[in-house]
Parts: structure tokens; C-alpha cells; sequence
């Protein structure tokens, strides 16, 4: 064998162990890759989560600020133009349970009436009052010695549960969506229909 030869095998010879390394770095890299993968799919998944519940909020926000806007501009409600505006605004499908609570309060913090809609009473529980009692909820502009019985307010609630929610990462949501929004009514106050009255609790006013 020639010099040449020799010397080309030393050479190659010398390479094999980097060439060896070389292989075990890739089986390395294809175990750790392989490993990272599923935790980059759980990772993603749960972004997208986080995603759907602040989007769902976020509908849920729009929903109430359009009911409480429509209605803060009207001087009557009738159950059928009500229903209208909740048909309009709340889709059939996709919402899963929920309740909304329509509220009309006086600048003095009285309930002039409430009125609840959903398929599920059970969910938006914490702000509930009865006509002439007291909002117990926390608004702008209430003043219970100084404010105005001709100034009243639309308080919209609109709550759903969270566990009804489609959710693809595992995140769990056990807790309700909840969104409110208030808008001062551009005439006093918002007189309702004689079945909306009655269901309100108002008829007895009238007698």
C-alpha cells in the first residue's frame, strides 16, 4: 500500500469517532424533539384555550352593552319588542346557560323593576332585588339622599356557565362568564307593558 493510501486511512480513521459523535448528537436531538413535541402541542392547545374564554367574554361584554344601549333609549318595553331585542342580540345556539338580568334603577338606588331571561335562573344570582328594594350591586352616579327619582339607570347582567364552554387543551373552567353594563335612560325612567309589569312585580303600583 502506498503512502498515500496509509496516510488517507489514518486520516479517515481519525474522523470515524467524530462521525460517531456527530450520530449521537442527532439521536439526541431526535429523542429530545420527540419528547417536546406532545408538551408544544399541550402548550399550544392551552394558548388557544385562554384564547376561547376571552373571547367568549368578550362576546358576552358586546351582548349586554347592545341591550342596555338599545334600551336605555326607549320610553316603553313591551314583552314582545323585549324578546325581539334578545333574539337580536343572543344567538339560539352556542351560549350554552345562561341568564340575563335587566334591571331598571332609580339615581336614588331603587329598583324601579327587574327582570330575568335565560334558560338557567341559577347563574346571575348576586345582584337579584325585588321592585322598591335596593340594588345591591355597585353603580355610577346612585345616591341615595341626593339622587333623583325622574333619573334612572339600565343595569344589563349577562352571565353563562363556563363548564358548557368547548375547550380543547384540558383547561378547566368551572366558574361563570360574567358581563354588566350600565347606560343612564335618556327618559327618567322605562315603563314597561301590563305582563312585564305584573312579572316585575309592579302591578300593585298601579292599583
Amino acid at each position: 500500500m502506498s503512502n498515500w493510501l496509509r496516510r488517507g486511512w489514518r486520516q479517515l480513521r481519525q474522523f470515524q469517532p467524530l462521525q460517531q459523535l456527530r450520530q449521537q448528537q442527532h439521536g439526541v436531538v431526535a429523542v429530545e424533539t420527540a419528547l417536546a413535541f406532545p408538551i408544544l402541542l399541550a402548550s399550544a392547545a392551552l394558548v388557544a384555550d385562554i384564547l376561547t374564554v376571552e373571547l367568549e367574554r368578550e362576546h358576552l361584554e358586546q351582548r349586554a352593552g347592545a341591550i342596555t344601549s338599545v334600551l336605555a333609549m326607549q320610553k316603553n318595553l313591551t314583552g314582545q319588542g323585549l324578546q325581539g331585542l334578545l333574539e337580536a342580540t343572543i344567538p339560539d345556539s352556542g351560549v350554552g346557560n345562561y341568564q340575563v338580568t335587566i334591571t331598571n334603577v332609580l339615581q336614588t338606588g331603587e329598583v324601579y323593576w327587574q327582570l330575568t331571561r335565560g334558560n338557567d335562573n341559577r347563574i346571575c344570582t348576586e345582584n337579584q332585588a325585588v321592585s322598591g328594594g335596593r340594588y345591591p350591586g355597585a353603580l355610577p352616579e346612585v345616591n341615595a339622599e341626593e339622587g333623583k327619582e325622574t333619573i334612572s339607570m339600565i343595569v344589563v347582567e349577562l352571565c353563562r356557565q363556563g363548564n358548557d364552554i368547548n375547550l380543547l387543551g384540558g383547561l378547566s373552567l368551572t366558574n361563570m362568564l360574567q358581563a354588566s353594563a350600565v347606560n343612564r335612560v335618556t327618559r327618567n325612567t322605562l315603563t314597561l307593558d301590563e305582563a312585564l309589569a305584573a312579572e316585575a312585580g309592579l302591578e300593585q303600583d298601579d292599583e
